[in-house]
C-alpha cells in the first residue's frame, strides 16, 4: 500500500527572542481583564481548506482551531467521490471514527463531537478511502475529498490575561489595522508584523485594512481571531492587551528600527514565555539564511518509507527559497536501504522531479543503494515537487497477494539524503522569480504620498509572499531613490507614470494597447482605468512595482484598482505560484488578466526612452556616412593624381624622334 505523500515545508522560528515582562497595575483601564469587552460567543466556523486522500493512502487529515472556552458540538462537510466509487470512505476526529460508509459520488459528514476530541486547543479532522478490493501491483485512482467543512462551537470564549494566551496555538484570522498617517518606521513595523503572522499561523486569513475600516472588517469573524495594532510611540518598545470591535487585540508600541525588530519577534512561539499582560523589550534576531545543502530531513519529511508490490510512492516538496534564494541547478543524492529482493521478483528505485525523470535504479546485490541525480535547469521552478517510487513486481508476476510473499520495504535516510545547489538563475524575469529573489530581504518604497494605503496594499503583497517563502522575510521601508539607486531586489507600491518610467517598467503606467483586443476589456487603457502588478528584471535584479492608471488622473480610482489587486493576489487559489508571466492587469470589471510585455503595442514613454539611442545611431549613420564619403573623395583625387603621374612617366620615356639635317 502507498504512503502518505510526506507534503510539508520547513518554517524557519525567529530566533534570539529576547522578552522582558512588566506586570501592570490591576487598575490599568487597558490591561485589566475587567476592562475588556464582552467575549465572543459559540457560533459555527466555516473553513476554506479541504482534504483529498487517493484509494489505499493513510489518512489524510485537516487541522481546525479551537480557541479556549470554547467546546466544538458538530461536525459538518460534504464529502465526494471522484474516480470508481467503490470500497469505504472513513472519517475520524483525532483517530475517533465518526463516519463509516460505503463509498459514493456523494457523502454528508454530520456527526457530535466535545471537548475530548479536542487535543492542544486543535481538532484534527481526517479522512481515508479504503478500496474494496486491493491487490499487490495495482491501486486505484479514485479520490475522496472532503469539503465545506464547518465546526460547531457552543460557550464563551476565553479572553486572554497574558501575552503569551493571545498567541495560542492556531487562530482563524488575524486582522492588522494601518493608521491614517503612518510614519517610516511604523509602516516597517506592520509590513514586518504581517510577515510575522503569515508564518506562525500558514493557515489563518491575515487581512491588512485601514484603521476605520476595522469595525466592518471583522464583523462576522469567527471566535478567537486577533487584532493586532502597530502603533508610534516615542517611549520603549511595549506590548498591551485590548479589545477592538469586540475582539482580542494586542498593541506593539515603539519607534524606529526597534518597533520593526519587536514585530520580527512575534513571529516566534517563545512569546508563550510571556505571562504577564504587558510586555517590554521585545527585540529579535533575523534567523540566519538556508545554507545551499539541503537533506531530506531539513526539508521536513523526517522519516520516508515505501513498502507493499506495485508502485508506492512519496513527495518531499522543493521551494528555491528553501535554499535561501534563486538557484541555477540541484544535485540529488538519495541514501536508503531496502529488503531482500526475492527470488524472481523485480524491484527498482525512480526519482522524479516535477514529472521528470532524473533517474531510475534496480534493486538488487546487497541491501543498500545510492541514486545521483542532476535537475535539469530547464526543470527547475519557484516550487517544485520530488516524487520518490518504489516499482515492485513479487515472483511471477501474481498481484493477488498470495499469502506467505513478504512486501518489499524501502528506507531512505532523510539525514543523509541531500538535496546540493547552486545560486544563479533558472527561470526567466516575471512572477516566477518570486519569493525566492527576495532572499530574506524585502525593501519596499512607496511611490507616491498615500502611506496607509500603500502600507494596506505593501503588507497584503508580503503576506502572500511570505506563506510562498520558507524563512521569514525581513520587511523595510526605503526611499524611492534609494531603492532605484541600488543593486537590491526590492517592491514598490503606489507607483506613479514618473516612477514607472524610473524603473523601465515593461507596463508604463499611461495609456496602451495590446496586440490582440481581445486580451483587455475593451477601453482599458485608453478611456478606462487599469491596475497592475509588474514583476521585471532591471539593473541585474528583480522588482516587482504595484500601480495604477487612470483618464484625467483619478487618483480615488487609481487607489481603488491597487487595493483590490493586493488583495486579489493574496487570496487567489494556490497563492503566489498560481501567477505566471510578468504582468497581472486589473480591470473595472474587477477580473485580473495574466499577460506578457510582449504583447503591448510600445507605449510612448517606452520609445522616448530609445530617442536618445536613436539620435546617437543616426549620428553615428551620418558621421560614417561622411566619413566614407571623404574617403571616396580622397581616393578619387589620389587615383587622378597617380594616373597623371604615370602618363607623365610614360611621355617622358618615349624615345625623342630623329632629326633631318642638311
Amino acid at each position: 500500500m502507498p504512503l502518505t505523500p510526506a507534503r510539508s515545508r520547513t518554517r524557519s522560528r525567529a530566533a534570539a527572542v529576547i522578552v522582558a515582562c512588566a506586570a501592570t497595575l490591576a487598575l490599568s483601564a487597558v490591561t485589566a481583564p475587567g476592562a475588556l469587552a464582552a467575549p465572543s460567543q459559540g457560533s459555527a466556523l466555516q473553513t476554506s481548506s479541504s482534504v483529498s486522500a487517493l484509494a489505499g493512502q493513510n489518512e489524510q487529515t485537516l487541522v481546525v482551531p479551537v480557541t479556549a472556552g470554547l467546546e466544538p458540538t458538530r461536525v459538518k462537510g460534504a464529502i465526494s467521490v471522484s474516480g470508481k466509487p467503490e470500497g469505504t470512505v472513513r472519517a475520524t476526529v483525532n483517530g475517533r471514527v465518526i463516519l463509516e460508509a460505503n463509498a459514493s459520488a456523494n457523502l454528508v459528514l454530520d456527526a457530535r463531537v466535545s471537548n475530548a476530541d479536542v487535543t492542544n486547543q486543535q481538532l484534527t479532522v481526517g479522512l481515508q478511502f479504503v478500496p474494496a478490493t486491493q491487490t499487490m501491483c495495482v491501486v486505484s485512482n479514485a479520490t475522496a475529498t472532503l469539503s465545506n467543512l464547518v465546526v460547531d462551537f457552543s460557550g464563551t470564549a476565553t479572553v486572554p490575561t497574558t501575552v503569551g494566551e493571545f498567541f495560542p496555538v492556531s487562530v482563524p484570522a488575524v486582522v492588522l489595522p494601518v493608521p491614517a498617517d503612518p510614519g517610516a518606521d511604523v509602516s516597517a513595523a506592520i509590513m514586518t508584523a504581517t510577515a510575522a503572522m503569515s508564518q506562525r499561523y500558514p493557515d489563518a486569513a491575515i487581512t491588512v485594512v485601514p484603521e476605520a475600516e476595522v469595525g466592518a472588517r471583522t464583523a462576522g469573524l469567527p471566535a478567537g481571531s486577533r487584532i493586532l495594532s502597530v502603533v508610534a510611540d516615542q517611549g520603549g518598545i511595549s506590548t498591551k492587551l485590548g479589545t477592538a470591535a469586540g475582539l482580542p487585540q494586542l498593541i506593539l508600541s515603539g519607534h524606529d528600527e526597534e518597533l520593526r525588530t519587536a514585530a520580527r519577534a512575534l513571529a516566534s512561539d517563545k512569546t508563550a514565555l510571556a505571562v504577564t499582560s504587558s510586555v517590554t523589550g521585545l527585540t529579535s534576531a533575523l534567523p540566519a539564511a538556508p545554507g545551499l545543502t539541503q537533506s531530506l530531513k531539513d526539508l521536513g519529511s523526517t522519516t520516508l518509507k515505501l513498502s507493499g508490490y506495485g508502485t508506492p510512492e512519496s513527495y518531499v516538496g522543493v521551494t528555491q527559497s528553501q535554499f535561501g534564494g534563486p538557484v541555477s541547478s540541484v544535485k540529488v543524492q538519495l541514501k536508503g536501504t531496502h529488503t531482500a529482493v526475492p527470488d524472481n521478483a523485480q524491484a527498482q528505485i525512480s526519482v522524479f522531479w516535477n514529472d521528470y525523470l532524473l533517474s531510475s535504479k534496480n534493486l538488487d546485490g546487497g541491501d543498500a543503494f545510492t541514486v545521483d541525480a542532476d535537475v535539469p535547469a530547464g526543470q527547475l521552478q519557484a516550487k517544485n515537487g520530488l516524487r520518490i517510487r518504489l516499482a515492485a513486481l513479487p515472483a511471477g508476476g501474481d498481484c493477488t497477494g498470495p499469502a506467505g510473499v513478504m512486501p518489499m520495504e524501502v528506507t531512505l535516510d532523510t539525514a543523509g539524503s541531500t538535496l546540493a545547489a547552486v545560486r544563479g538563475g533558472s527561470t526567466k524575469a516575471g512572477f516566477a522569480r518570486f519569493p525566492q529573489a527576495f532572499g530574506q530581504s524585502v525593501p519596499v518604497a512607496f511611490g507616491d504620498g498615500n502611506a496607509q494605503a500603500n502600507t494596506v496594499n505593501g503588507a497584503s503583497l508580503v503576506a502572500s509572499l511570505q506563506r510562498d517563502s520558507a524563512t521569514l522575510l525581513d520587511t523595510r521601508v526605503l526611499g524611492l531613490d534609494a531603492l532605484a539607486g541600488s543593486s537590491e531586489s526590492g517592491l514598490v507600491v503606489g507607483a506613479t507614470a514618473e516612477v514607472a518610467n524610473k524603473l523601465s517598467a515593461p507596463l508604463r503606467l499611461a495609456e496602451f494597447r495590446t496586440i490582440s483586443p481581445s486580451d483587455v476589456e475593451y477601453g482599458v487603457g485608453t478611456t478606462a482605468p487599469f491596475g497592475v502588478l509588474e514583476a521585471f528584471e532591471q539593473g541585474g535584479r528583480d522588482l516587482l512595482l504595484l500601480g495604477a492608471w487612470a483618464p484625467e488622473g483619478d487618483a480615488a480610482a487609481a487607489s481603488v484598482l491597487q487595493s483590490s489587486l493586493a488583495t486579489h493576489v493574496g487570496g487567489v487559489e494556490g497563492g503566489w505560484a498560481s501567477l505566471s508571466r510578468n504582468l497581472l492587469v486589473t480591470q473595472p470589471s474587477g477580473t485580473p488578466v495574466l499577460l506578457e510585455s510582449n504583447v503591448l503595442v510600445p507605449q510612448k514613454a517606452v520609445t522616448d526612452d530609445y530617442r536618445p539611442y536613436a539620435w546617437w545611431i543616426g549620428g553615428a549613420v551620418l558621421v560614417l556616412g561622411l566619413a566614407f564619403a571623404l574617403r571616396t573623395v580622397l581616393m578619387r583625387r589620389r587615383a587622378k593624381e597617380a594616373q597623371a603621374y604615370v602618363d607623365a612617366e610614360e611621355k617622358a620615356s618615349e624615345p625623342a624622334e630623329p632629326g633631318h639635317g642638311n
